[in-house]
């Protein structure tokens, strides 16, 4: 160990990544604040590694890092975030990225090679961070299991896949793997698409790990960076901070700057991971002394050992609640002290670790300096502090300190019980958390001394309930009394604070009651009543399962088998290059928004002096600098209404507007300069937000009826007498489409006028948008898509917002421009799925069967009203039933919100939900079987259409699906087996529920052509189209037709195709790849491209007796035969649309005290026709169901009423669903047998479908839900709002402070 007084100064930092030298000098380019994500991508040049939130909140930046133990000398394998990992801590790092494993010309890793064949990639931008995540498992660990996967992706996000087949992948490689999983390995290992490697196939085998020495070093910046192997180091370079009056800051896990991203300013940073007494750990026979520096991981991991140990077998039970701490990444650098720390520099932090120690009466102790002579290279003595309890921790002054150790007593005789209640299952932070103990006598059940009830997210000055603990103490448990007094002290005691993110005070209160009850449940045991049990036990998820059951192509071709999907290998390995790794030109300007701190107001003044000043800053862009019209939204699919400018310039109409551009020569240089950009606002007024007011707003002004698509109607049915009336209102929330790639557009000047590339999904608006902004044609502007990570809708006329404000950039600088978006950014710019409020009244006789239906289909589109979608909603609202008697009105209005747009089944996802609530509505006043109503109104060929044609002149398929339904998933036992759950249980309740969908795809445009071609040496064939990649396997299918319909009987293999980028040269004048039929009219297109070269070959292939592949082209070009062909669908074709039926199924069980829910089964019956590739059909249904599911449980959107700020603008606050979200058994099958005449190769579309089948789970959470209130005798319906949250559900169970009982 180096001495204090043996400092290196100035010494460079020094680290591998990949095997490679990397050192950082003080002459580096790099600051404290650079991160290790940055200086991958930026100076090793290694794109692999994604970044998205910056907040240690998506995976997608996840690298693998082996370092020394300085306790132990041993060397630690981990994943890490590498968003929040400062470059300048990894000082003898040995680093890893997704380019270390495998790539196209040595073969692939078998965790690449298990992702790419169990068809574990879409969009692919999560995809190395998943790779990484579980290469770091399992180097770590060697030997893993099924669970382990799933706790393992705890931080790692994937909107497209619904995680199904990434941890089937991932699975496989577990010892007890099940049967399923082994055979598809067996089945794939030697796949030519994504060979394994043979040597070196572990990836970077390490051994260049180091321990860290003592170091000073001054940047550039003029900040200083501290590298402490030394208690005395670390806090003499403290000390002298503070005796500069400098500000310092000490740096671990460095986690913290996730959630609380603009503490500082700093000027020294004091890297303390490399302290040997801050990670030393001891257990003895007075407990658990833990290392102040010992990292979540590792606590979790030496509490497991110790909790086989009498009196600390409460440590088990400790590591259940940490391993739901932030994600396993997060855990592998941020530290106990850390997370103490933040508690106690934000006491409104609902820290776990903190309920969890001052619940079991943890202590710790505080190391300080006692010498005055201070500073690098100084003796110094360390003091140590007596042990502190966690409450005089918070009380303490912190400054020029550490926490040195933690120590956990052995308790003998107490029962020990936390919890962490939150909006979604894994990495979230808690509505309310809380620990107890509890000294219990065995016989009595009496409380031997005063206990210790602890909780977090009540109150910044809430811990000990003090009340309930002097209630409590001496009385017996078994006693109703005792427990009616704790609960009415707790009601006494509990005061939440308020505010718009955290759960409503009466829930939190609720909560107090139901987790201390629980605890009192768990301790009576057999006491308590029998029903009553239930509530003693958490919700228990299980490692999940699945099945997948689709027709199987036993011929050689290709076509309608489970192929790898086309892009699928260098997706994982890192070489699938997004906009956002397209290399860095030398003169280039980084590009970041300043944008609006309020909704409504006028813009009085600008002033960017003081930014201009920041040394690296180019320009400031706003408006003035617009060549062409400022407005984002000229072109669209109809006459735009609203004006959307590309910088804003006398009103701003949400917060968040774009008001101008910021150019600086990196990234970090612009966004400090975007901070201080003064905007002076005059005439502010208070936004409107919610649909609500904005409905009684338009009413009150008279705009409301103008703001119509009109009203759609059908006759009454003669045979149906309305013998019932129900109505009721619908409220449906946004939803963000969290595209793991954000809005992101490069710009470069060219001679023949402006190349852009960008993560579009609409090509031609965007070309088109940009000439009008930069008023030059539209030849001028040369656009390429290589392939977009992530689109969902929002990249159909959002883009534009980025791509315009960038080309206007490029275009007055005559420089290469970048402009990424920050997670933050792009939430609070970009608008997302529209919110609705449908009121209805619904009219139906004995039978359950609709005689009228009045519906007002309502949308809240933002601040502009370009991106209406409640047209579409009609064109759903009738889904698989008869419209007699149905008036249905399709209206907007306008918020205070970014302009919303499509999101993934825009429309038809309120739709269907609408009719579904309706028929169990129906069957709940009838007293019916929901199914028999909804077979009571099924539509039938010849009835009539509320929309489109007249009459219905198809056949519907979901009498039979639910027939077949019934027998296949034992559908009956299983709804038995609910009631009786239900009965026997008072605390947990299980509901179930089918729901049919019919969607209706109609080709209301075709315009995506193609181009194919062969070259000649050797016959390989290119294919470019106008669709876009975006994780839908459109290029799969593509490849695909080229397969079966070039090669047909000549069987021309799949590595012969190559599908090149999108350009607006073949996609001109194209239409959006979105609404689910880009894939078809692409491959469509491809098929009578090939069709013509096929039908030049014919000539040739008669004259040649069996020829090769290579000899047909030759002498087919050597006769001067067209080899290339370009196809555009037109109205000729005649494409004829058709309707896609799914059903689903689901099963669900919740905690009635809690809200906390599980979904137990989903089963997905779906028509795709003849799949032309089930494997990647099969991955668009799971996606579409897991984001349906997000958007009616974890996702939900809040602005600040006051102000209009988007609340949820990152991953703390904004949960889209997660790997334990998935069903414990999700099961899908795609219908055998239902080949489509009128699609492309008899398929149909998958994109959409499945999105609105997920409203199954609200319907089965009502159904156990309305069991819970059943058991207090009430029985009337009532209704939900969406999305439903566990307090939500706990509020709607009604359970109330009498009814918490023990018999």
């Amino acid at each position: 160990m180096v001495k204090a007084d043996s400092v290196a100064s100035n010494s460079p930092v020094v680290f591998h990544i990949n095997g490679e030298k990397h050192s950082v000098d003080a002459g580096s380019k790099v600051d404290a604040r650079t991160v290790l994500a940055d200086y991958i991508r930026d100076v090793a040049n290694l794109k692999g590694t994604k970044v998205m939130c910056r907040e240690g909140g998506c995976g997608a930046c996840t690298v693998t890092a082996r370092v020394i133990d300085p306790a132990t000398g041993s060397e630690v394998v981990k994943s890490v975030n590498s968003c929040l990992t400062p470059v300048l801590s990894c000082d003898g790092w040995d680093i890893s990225t997704v380019e270390s494993l495998g790539n196209k010309h040595e073969g692939y890793h078998v965790i690449q090679n298990r992702l790419v064949n169990f068809h574990g990639t879409q969009c692919g931008y999560c995809s190395p961070g998943m790779i990484m995540s579980a290469y770091s498992l399992l180097e770590a660990k060697k030997e893993i299991e099924m669970e382990d996967v799933e706790k393992n992706l705890d931080g790692n996000i994937c909107r497209c896949t619904g995680y199904r087949p990434i941890l089937d992948a991932f699975k496989s490689l577990a010892k007890d793997a099940s049967s399923d999983l082994k055979q598809k390995c067996s089945d794939i290992e030697d796949c030519a698409t994504c060979p394994i490697k043979q040597a070196n196939g572990n990836g970077v085998c390490g051994g260049k790990a180091r321990a860290v020495t003592q170091n000073s070093l001054k940047l550039s910046s003029g900040e200083e960076w501290v590298t402490a192997s030394s208690l005395e180091g670390a806090l003499s370079a403290a000390a002298q901070c503070n005796n500069n009056a400098t500000g310092y800051r000490f740096v671990a896990g460095n986690t913290s700057t996730g959630i609380y991203k603009n503490e500082g300013p700093f000027q020294t940073f004091i890297d303390i991971n490399g302290i040997p007494e801050l990670k030393k750990t001891v257990v003895d026979d007075n407990g658990i002394t833990i290392g102040g520096g010992a990292t979540l991981t590792e606590v979790i991991n030496l509490l497991q050992d110790a909790s086989k140990t009498a009196g600390l077998e409460y440590g088990k039970k400790i590591v259940s609640h940490l391993e739901r701490v932030a994600n396993v990444s997060v855990r592998n650098n941020g530290t106990i002290a850390g997370n103490l720390m933040i508690k106690h520099a934000h006491q409104d932090f609902p820290s776990d670790v903190f309920v969890i120690l001052e619940a079991i009466g943890a202590t710790l102790k505080i190391a300080s300096s006692k010498s005055k002579l201070f500073g690098i290279g100084k003796k110094i003595a360390v003091e140590e502090s007596k042990p502190l309890s966690m409450t005089e921790f918070l009380a303490t002054d912190m400054k020029g300190k550490l926490i040195l150790s933690v120590h956990l007593s052995k308790l003998d005789g107490y029962h020990y019980r936390s919890f962490k209640i939150t909006r979604r299952y894994q990495n979230a932070h808690a509505y309310v958390n809380a620990g107890f103990l509890l000294k219990v006598n065995k016989t009595d059940k009496t409380i031997e001394e005063r206990p210790r009830i602890v909780y977090g997210g009540i109150s910044s000055s809430f811990i000990h309930a003090s009340e309930a603990e002097a209630c409590l103490q001496g009385k017996s448990l078994l006693e109703e009394k005792t427990l009616q007094d704790v609960l009415q002290a707790l009601e006494k005691e509990v005061k939440p604070e308020g505010g718009p993110l955290e759960a409503a005070p009466e829930y939190r209160i609720k909560l107090a009651k139901t987790l201390l009850y629980k605890t009192i449940l768990e301790i009576v045991g057999e006491k308590g009543g029998d029903k009553l049990r239930s509530g003693a036990t958490d919700i228990i998820r299980n490692t999940t399962k699945a099945q997948q059951v689709y027709d199987t192509n036993e011929s050689e071709t290709n076509l309608y088998k489970a192929v790898p999907k086309y892009e699928g290998a260098i997706q994982v390995s890192g070489e699938a290059e997004y906009t956002g790794d397209i290399p860095i030109q030398p003169n280039e300007l980084f590009g970041v928004f300043v944008q609006s701190t309020v909704a409504v107001a006028d813009i009085k003044d600008v002033d960017a002096s003081e930014a201009l000043k920041i040394p690296g800053v180019f320009r400031y862009i706003t408006a003035k600098d617009v060549p062409g019209e400022n407005n984002n939204m000229k072109f669209n699919f109809w006459p735009s209404k609203t004006i959307e400018p590309v910088f804003a310039t006398e009103k701003v109409s949400y917060h968040g507007q774009a008001l101008g551009l910021i150019l600086a020569t990196t990234k970090e240089v612009a966004e400090r300069a975007a901070k201080v950009v003064k905007v002076t606002y005059e005439n502010i007024q208070k936004p409107i937000v919610k649909i609500d007011e904005a409905i009684e707003k338009a009413k009150n002004e008279g705009t409301l009826v103008q703001n119509t698509f009109g009203t759609f109607s059908t006759k009454p049915a003669e045979d149906i007498k309305v013998a019932h009336t129900v109505s009721g209102t619908m409220r449906f929330g946004s939803q963000y489409h969290f595209y793991m790639e954000t809005q992101t557009v490069v710009c470069h000047p060219r001679e023949d006028g402006i190349d852009v590339h960008c993560c579009t999904q609409w090509i031609d608006h965007t070309q088109n948008t940009i000439a009008t902004v930069l008023n030059i044609p539209t030849n001028s502007i040369n656009m390429q898509v290589r392939r977009v990570g992530g689109g969902f809708g929002g990249k159909i006329s959002r883009n534009t917002f980025v791509a315009t404000a960038c080309s206007v950039a490029t275009w007055v600088t005559g420089r290469p421009c970048r402009v990424i978006l920050d997670l933050e950014t792009n939430m609070t710019m970009i608008g997302k799925r529209l919110p609705y409020r449908i009121p209805y009244e619904v009219g139906f006789d004995e039978n359950g069967r609709i005689g009228s239906l009045k519906v007002d289909l309502i949308c809240d589109t933002g601040y502009s009203v370009n991106d209406p979608d409640s047209f579409v909603a009609l064109m759903h609202i009738q889904n698989v039933y008869k419209s007699a008697g149905w008036e249905v009105v399709t209206s907007y209005v306008p918020t205070n919100t970014a302009a919303n747009t499509a999101c993934r089944a825009p429309g038809s996802i309120k739709a269907v939900a609408l009719l579904e609530w309706i028929m169990d509505s129906i069957a709940y006043t009838l007293k019916k079987d929901p199914i028999a109503v909804r077979q009571a109104n099924f539509i039938s060929t010849g009835d009539p259409l509320i929309f489109g044609a007249p009459t219905y002149e198809r056949v519907n398929l979901i009498p039979e699906m639910i027939e077949n339904m019934k027998t296949e998933s034992d559908y009956e036992a299983r709804l038995a087996a609910v009631e009786k759950f239900n009965q026997e249980n008072r605390w947990k309740k299980r509901g179930m529920s089918v729901v049919p969908v019919r969607y209706p795809i109609d080709y209301f445009a075709t315009n995506l052509p193609a181009s194919v071609a062969i070259y000649h040496m050797d016959g390989y064939v290119a294919v470019s189209h106008a669709g876009i990649e975006m994780g839908q396997g459109l290029n799969t299918k593509a490849s695909v037709k080229v397969l079966q319909t070039v090669a047909h009987a000549l069987q021309v293999p799949m590595d012969r195709i190559k599908i090149k980028p999108t350009n607006n040269f073949i996609g001109c004048n194209a239409f959006p790849s979105g609404g689910s039929i880009a894939s078809e009219i692409v491959c469509y297109s491809v098929m009578r491209a090939c069709e013509e070269i096929r039908e030049n070959l014919r000539p040739i292939l008669e004259k040649l007796e069996n020829p090769s592949w290579e000899k047909l082209i030759a002498d087919a070009h050597a006769a001067k035969v067209k080899l290339t062909a370009t196809y555009t669908p037109t109205a000729k074709d005649d494409i004829k649309g058709y309707d896609v039926w799914v059903l689903n199924v689901t099963e669900v069980e919740i905690d009635a005290l809690t809200g906390e829910y599980k979904i137990i089964r989903t089963d997905i019956y779906e028509d795709v026709g003849k799949s032309m590739s089930p494997g990647v059909d099969i991955g668009q249904i799971e996606g579409g169901y897991m984001m349906g599911q997000g958007f009616w449980t974890t996702e939900k959107i809040i602005h600040d009423e006051e102000t209009g700020k988007l609340l949820t603008s990152g991953t703390w606050d904004y949960k889209p669903p997660e790997c334990k979200d998935v069903p414990e058994d999700f099961r899908i099958t795609l219908l055998r047998n239902t080949p489509n005449p009128h699609g492309v190769l008899r398929s149909k579309a998958t994109g959409e479908p499945s999105v609105d089948s997920a409203f199954a789970v609200i319907l089965a959470m009502r159904n156990a839900i309305a069991a819970a209130r059943a058991d207090i005798g009430v029985t009337d319906w009532f209704d939900m709002e969406c999305p439903v949250s566990p307090e939500d559900i706990a509020q709607l169970c009604l359970t109330a402070e009498s009814h918490l009982t023990l018999q």
